[in-house]
């Protein structure tokens, strides 16, 4: 069971990070201008309305039933749009004193986004990761049940092929309880010290 349930949440984190680090990236080519921002929506809204299950049969049939790469991609598909779509808002409505700031104090655009717009966002992106992450360890188990060589959804799978009920809902169990111990015992408490990082004075 350990070793199942650290396979499922080691993909899952892997293919969060790997939507994140591209969302920010994304989030890095949205300053640079009306074009670029219109490519980053556009892109955005494929992201979003292609279906969790297209792209695990797609990534089944390219990399094969026994790759550990489908779940992996699978979680990174999912989690890019949550994390971009968070930044995206968050970049919209940033305060405009930042802006002039950083143009008083001559910081280029990479300046500007790194040490001015994403430490002020740390919230936005603190809530949207956790529902990035949340996400991804459910997708990474829909992509394990399809196709892989072990995880939570590869047994679950398993069981169900051999009219196991009480082994799929065991299963189960297990990652609804993962994904609570997850989200009160890591997500939530960096969550909140994010916020309270990032409150003013007298605010938090």
């Amino acid at each position: 069971m350990a070793r199942n349930v650290v396979l499922t949440l080691a993909r899952s984190s892997t293919g969060f990070m790997l939507g994140a680090a591209a969302a920010l990236g994304l989030g890095f080519l949205y300053t640079a201008g009306p074009l670029a921002r219109e490519t980053v929506r556009a892109l955005n809204t494929v992201l979003q309305s292609v279906s969790v299950l297209v792209w695990s049969l797609v990534l089944v049939m390219l990399f094969g039933v026994l790759s550990p790469l489908p779940p992996v991609l699978v979680a990174a598909l999912v989690s890019l749009p949550i994390m971009l779509s968070a930044l995206l808002a968050g970049l919209d409505s940033v305060n405009p004193r930042l802006v002039e700031l950083a143009a008083i104090l001559g910081a280029s655009r990479r300046q500007l986004y790194t040490d001015f717009l994403l430490p002020s966002l740390l919230p936005v992106l603190a809530g949207a990761g956790r529902a990035a992450l949340g996400a991804a360890l459910r997708i990474s188990v829909v992509a394990e049940a399809f196709g892989g060589s072990g995880g939570i959804g590869y047994m679950i799978a398993t069981y169900y092929s051999l009219a196991e009920p009480r082994g799929v809902f065991a299963w189960g169990l297990v990652l609804v309880a993962l994904m609570v111990a997850l989200d009160k015992l890591v997500l939530e408490r960096l969550e909140e010290r994010t916020r309270r990082w990032a409150a003013l004075p007298g605010q938090g």
